[in-house]
C-alpha cells in the first residue's frame, strides 16, 4: 500500500494494485511526435497494469505493524514478503504474457539494483544477513530470462534490437511506475517537482530525462510530454485518521469501513498549462 501523512491528521492509502491498474490505463497513452510507441507495446501495457499484481494480498489482508500501530506502507514491507508478493506476481503476469512477464521480473529485480543502474538514487534496502540470498535470487532470475528472451526473440530480426527494445520498455514501465506514485502520493494541491527517468524517446536516442510539476490544482505538466494527447487519469484511495491502533484488527475494520474516494488528475504538456493559466487570467480581467 502507498500510505502518506498530510496536514489533515489522515493517512492517505492506495492499494498497490489500483495503482498499477491506474499506470496501466494512462500507458496506453504513450507515443506521439516526439516519444516514439514502441514495439511489444500491448504486452508493454499489461506489465505496467499488473506490475504489481502479487500485492492483492496485501492490499486485502492489510499488513500491520505492532510497533508503529499503523499499517505498513510499502517501502517498509518485510523484505522476505517484499520478494514472496513480487515473485506470485511475475509468475501470474508470466503465464499470461511471458514478454509482459519479463518485464515485470525486470522491475522486480531492478527494485534491488538501483533499476539495473537507471535510478542510482534508489534501492530497496537489504538487510547484510538477507544480502546473499537476494543477490542469489537475482543471478537466479537472470540466468531464466536468458532462455525466456530466445524463446520471445524467435530470431525475428537482429538480437540486439530485441535487446535493445526490452530495455526502452522496461524505462518505460519505470517512468510510468513513479509516475503514478506521484499522483497516488501526492495531494490535488501539490506543485512538487520531481525529475524521472531516464527514458529514451525513440530506440536509438539517448535517455531523457523527464520532469514532472503539480500546478496545484490537480494538473501535472509533465515535460517532455510522452503521451498522445493531454490524459485525465483517476486515483482511488482511502482515508483513515493518523492514530496508533490497538491492533490488526481494529485497522482492519476501520480500513473496510472507509469509503473508496476518486481523485481525478490531468497531465499535461508545459505549453498547454501555460495556455490555460493565459486563459484563465485573461477570463479574470475580463
Amino acid at each position: 500500500m502507498f500510505i502518506t501523512k498530510h496536514d489533515d491528521g489522515y493517512l492517505y492509502i492506495v492499494n498497490q494494485y489500483d495503482h498499477s491498474i491506474q499506470a496501466g490505463e494512462v500507458a496506453r497513452h504513450w507515443g506521439n511526435d516526439q516519444f516514439e510507441k514502441p514495439d511489444y507495446f500491448e504486452s508493454l501495457c499489461l506489465a505496467v497494469e499488473k506490475h504489481d499484481i502479487g500485492w492483492v494480498e496485501s492490499d486485502t489482508k492489510i499488513l500491520f505493524n505492532p510497533e508503529t500501530r499503523q499499517p505498513v506502507p510499502f517501502l517498509s514491507v518485510n523484505l522476505l514478503q517484499h520478494v514472496d508478493f513480487y515473485g506470485k506476481g511475475y509468475e501470474k503476469v508470466k503465464e499470461e504474457d511471458p514478454y509482459a512477464g519479463l518485464l515485470v521480473g525486470m522491475h522486480w529485480m531492478g527494485l534491488y539494483t538501483s533499476r539495473f543502474g537507471y535510478d542510482p538514487s534508489f534501492t530497496f534496502k537489504i538487510p547484510a544477513e538477507l544480502a546473499p540470498q537476494i543477490d542469489e535470487k537475482i543471478i537466479t532470475m537472470q540466468k531464466e530470462w536468458v532462455d525466456l528472451k530466445m524463446k520471445l526473440w524467435k530470431k525475428s530480426g537482429p538480437r540486439s534490437q530485441f535487446e535493445n527494445n526490452l530495455w526502452r520498455n522496461y524505462e518505460i514501465v519505470q517512468f510510468m511506475d513513479r509516475l503514478s506514485q506521484y499522483v497516488s502520493m501526492h495531494k490535488p494541491d501539490t506543485t512538487n517537482t520531481l525529475v524521472m527517468g531516464p527514458v529514451r524517446q525513440t530506440l536509438e536516442s539517448k535517455g531523457t530525462m523527464i520532469t514532472v510539476q503539480g500546478q496545484g490544482n490537480g494538473t501535472v505538466t509533465v515535460d517532455p510530454f510522452p503521451f498522445n494527447s493531454e490524459v485525465e487519469t483517476t486515483v482511488v484511495l482511502r482515508k483513515i485518521p493518523d492514530i496508533e491502533y490497538e491492533s490488526h484488527s481494529a485497522v482492519t475494520k476501520v480500513m473496510e469501513e472507509a469509503e473508496y474516494e476518486r481523485i481525478t488528475w490531468k497531465l499535461v504538456p508545459p505549453k498547454q498549462e501555460e495556455s490555460l493559466k493565459t486563459e484563465a487570467a485573461e477570463s479574470f480581467t475580463s
